[in-house]
């Protein structure tokens, strides 16, 4: 399986790292994660970039280490081109089909139990291109990146009606957007 990863460009470490999250994170009983959210004092949905979030790992649980975010998209839901300069991402799709473009690399469809992996530093944009509402963990290695989430939600904001703001708060973060790359 590995090999088949590396094939594809994707770092082993990463992947592992990513399965072993995202499979406890499908494991937990409900009644210990809401507990955790509860203890948290935050409501565990969320709205940001006009998909539902769910933190399911923080990044202060692993150390910095990484963060897992459960994430529903609507079809034709996803964000605009970026990059990330600070962590690499690692999506599992559990429902709908997802499409990745990534500059200068092919297209990558992803039916649900396709793991994608973006490196920091690579202009990329993801879309739920079919006809049902998407699901997926996204795993950021380092962790971090749920905090941009959570303050793009608890400001309200809206792409691209705040597209300024979100601009501003997500370079804050090493995130930088670009034009669109999807075809």
């Amino acid at each position: 399986i590995v090999k088949t990863f590396a094939q594809f460009g994707l770092d082993r470490r990463s992947v592992l790292g990513a399965l072993a999250a995202s499979a406890s994170v499908l494991m937990m009983p409900p009644a210990l994660a809401e507990e955790a959210h509860a203890m948290a004092g935050k409501s565990p949905w969320f709205s940001a970039f006009g998909l539902r979030m769910k933190v399911e790992v923080t990044t202060a649980s692993t150390g910095g280490t990484m963060s897992a975010t459960r994430v529903i998209s609507q079809p034709g839901g996803g964000p605009p081109a970026h990059v990330h300069t600070r962590e690499d991402e690692v999506f599992l799709i559990l429902r709908g089909h997802y499409r990745f473009w990534q500059k200068g690399i092919p297209t990558i469809e992803a039916p649900a139990g396709t793991l994608v992996q973006q490196h920091k530093g690579m202009v990329h944009q993801y879309r739920n291109v079919s006809d049902v509402e998407g699901e997926h963990i996204l795993c950021c290695l380092p962790g971090g990146l749920e905090e941009l989430f959570i303050s793009v939600a608890n400001e309200g904001l809206v792409v691209p009606r705040d597209m300024k703001r979100v601009v501003d708060l997500s370079a804050q973060y090493g995130i930088i957007y670009q034009p669109s790359i999807a075809e």
